[in-house]
Order: structure tokens, then sequence, then C-alpha cells
């Protein structure tokens, strides 16, 4: 676990029977790993340098194959939960809020059919980032191009964005790989932030990048986890579409779903009634506007967990774009974290055993976040945390209150 979480521990809670040792215990491996590889360009202090980026991972292991259908059903979730169990997650939100050294906080739990809970703390604005959690947004839009046939997965990069052409690789990359980070492009973010560059940058600005730096391994060969390769994404969807790819997501995400606490960063107004990202250390913390296409969205818990369910349940997709999303997966950042066409795998270790989410991180400085739907508990839950501590961990515990049920 990030050294943030830790910092609430006292002596007298060092006990492995401890509620908050037990989650740190259940995902410290998960999360050192997202700490080092930065999901929104840094760790959740924003401390990690660039350079202690992992290497490229070319195991060949592949998680399971799910079934979405076998997943979930489109069952409603509103409504609030039974009192006891909303109790139960306000005192588990209670105790992360007590031992995180966060400046304010977010989450949301819901099962379908019986309705949802979300809490917060620390700020009044409605609104928070969430980091590359927003990338499955970007990959919905292009999956759903993929159904109108207005492109393919398996198109070029330098087919579809000709201004990409001189890229290395350009004519085998294709749209499938930059969804599953095996295109073998860096992230250009890295390369900035070495350089202690911030702030958004024009595309022409990330393909000198990429150009200067060369190809990290032949496309498809191996893994790494490129925020580049969703902005040329983004790129993609503007030019097939003819609008910018902020609209795209505004019309056939948020208004399709009338989801009515969730916008894309566009300029300084969109930012309005946004929970700022804070560090711990007092370093800067991530320029909202810098990610673009690789992580733009702004939501609130609860209306995250809405999207997710959306994505998942094929209201969204069709069902072979949906079982194209999932049914091949990457070996990620560690052994038992995946990654499919811009959805993350989790099979986390826990003292019964292993548990499998589905969903994304999202990550930056002064931003944690996650959305996901555990599989064996049928429930959704988002969490962010901005200033210090780590979503995941607070979305874990979160979900072990259900277990009382």
């Amino acid at each position: 676990m990030s050294g943030n979480a830790g910092q609430g521990n006292t002596d007298g809670e060092a006990a492995s029977g401890s509620p908050w040792r037990r989650i740190e215990a259940g995902v410290a491996a998960l999360v050192l790993v997202l700490a080092l590889a930065g999901c929104g360009g840094a760790g959740p202090r924003g401390g990690t340098p660039a350079a202690v980026q992992p290497p490229p991972v070319c195991q060949a292991d592949v998680a399971p194959p799910f079934k979405p259908e076998t997943l979930l059903g489109r069952a409603s979730l509103q409504g609030a939960l039974a009192p006891a169990l909303s109790g139960r997650l306000q005192g588990a939100f209670d105790l992360a809020v007590s031992r995180l050294p966060a400046s304010s906080m977010s989450a949301a739990v819901a099962l379908p059919g019986q309705g949802s809970w979300s809490g917060a703390q620390g700020s009044a604005e409605p609104l928070y980032a969430w980091a590359s959690a927003g990338k499955q947004a970007i990959a919905a839009v292009v999956l759903q191009l993929a159904d109108e046939g207005r492109l393919s997965l398996s198109d070029t990069l330098a087919r579809r964005l000709p201004d990409a052409a001189k890229l290395p690789n350009a004519e085998r990359i294709t749209i499938a790989q930059l969804l599953v980070h095996t295109s073998g492009l860096y992230s250009a973010n890295e390369v900035r932030a070495a350089q202690g560059m911030r702030g958004p940058y024009t595309q022409q600005e990330e393909l000198d990048i990429l150009a200067r730096h060369g190809a990290l391994f032949p496309p498809g060969a191996c893994w790494r986890y490129s925020n580049s390769g969703y902005r040329l994404l983004g790129a993609i969807i503007a030019r097939v579409t003819g609008r910018p790819w902020q609209d795209e997501i505004q019309a056939r995400v948020i208004d399709r779903l009338g989801l009515r606490h969730m916008r894309v960063v566009t300029d300084a107004a969109s930012l309005v009634g946004v929970a700022p990202p804070s560090t711990a250390d007092g370093s800067p913390a991530l320029d909202l506007a810098e990610p673009g296409a690789a992580g733009a969205l702004l939501a609130s818990a609860a209306d995250m967990v809405r999207f997710e369910q959306a994505l998942l349940d094929g209201e969204l997709l069709s069902p072979a774009s949906l079982q194209a999303m999932l049914g091949e997966t990457r070996r990620g950042f560690q052994p038992g974290m995946y990654y499919g066409l811009g959805t993350m795998v989790y099979d986390i270790p826990d003292r019964g055993g292993r548990l499998r989410w589905l969903g994304h991180s999202g990550g930056g400085p002064g931003i944690s976040a996650v959305v996901a739907y555990d599989i064996d508990r049928r429930a959704f839950v988002a969490a962010v945390v901005n200033g210090g501590g780590d979503a995941h961990a607070v979305a874990n515990l979160l979900l072990r209150a259900l277990d009382a049920r």
C-alpha cells in the first residue's frame, strides 16, 4: 500500500484483527504497483518520478475469459439500501476518513435491485476528478463506433490518424492495441513529468515526444501502460465523427444515461464545482486539463457507479463489443492484474481467498480513484481520494461492510 494509508495507523491498531490492517493486507500489492505505475501519470502522492515506471510486461498470460451475460442483469440501482446496510457502509466510510490524511473523499456502493449508498467528506463540491478511470468512457465511444461500422478495431493508427503516420510502427499499430496498451508507444506525459512540465499540451507536442522516444516493443508483443495511446484514441474519435471527443462522450455516454453529475473537462468553466486535488506534501497537484482523453471525467461517485453498470450490462455496447472488451485480457502491472479493451481486471488477494473486480483505476498528483464491479459480491463501488490515501483501500473496506448481509 502507499505510505499515505498507513499514516493513520497507531501502535494500538497494529493487530492483525484490526479492520484497517486487514484492508491494508488485502490490497497492499495492488496499491504499491499502481503507485509506481501512475495510472494517471504519478502515484497517489504525486511524488513518483517517471523514471521508476515499470518495464514492459511481455508474459503471455491472460485472465480467464468472461461471459458478460453471466455477470449482470439490468436491475435498477435507484433507491436507498436498507438502513442497517447503509449504516454499516457509513461506518466503514467514517473509519476511512479517520485513518487517511485526505483533504476530501467521496464514495458510492450500489447493489443491483437493492439500491445505493453514497458518502462524501471534506468538500462541498459535488464533482471529483477521476483521472484514468475516465479511460473507460473513451473506450466505450471507440467500441460504439465499431458497433456502427464507422471504424474497425483492426484499423491501423496510420489509417485513422494520418498525422501520426510517422510514429514508429504506425502502419502496424491497431486501435485494439491502443485500447489494451500493447501498441509499444511510450507515454509522453512521463517525459514531461521528468522535465518538470505541467499543464495541457497539444497533439503535435505529443507526436514529437513519441517520435523522438521510439518504440518500446513491436506492436502486440508486450504490455505497457500508455496515456498517449488514449490521447491518440481521442484524436481518432474526433476525426471519425467530425466532432471533439469531449462532445462524443457527452452525447453517447453522459446524456444517453442521464448522468446529471458527470461532465468532461473542456475549459476552465468546466472545472467549477469540482473538489480540487491536493497533495499531502504540498507539491503541485494534477492540472485537470493535462490528461486530455487519457482521463477527463468529472463526476460524483454515484454517477461513476451508474456509468460502470451501464458499461458492463450492455446498455452502451453490443454483446459482441462487450465480449471483446472482456474476452481476452493481457497481463498488466503485476501477476493477477489484467487489462482488456479499456477495462482492468483485478485479482486481489484477500484473507478469504481472492476477489475479482472489473473496472478501472485512476491516479495522479493529489488524486487516487477507482470504480469497479465486485463479481463475487455482485456490487459496484466507486471511491476517490484527494490529498492522501488510496482509493482501493477505501473501496475494499466498503465492500467488506457488505459481507454481513
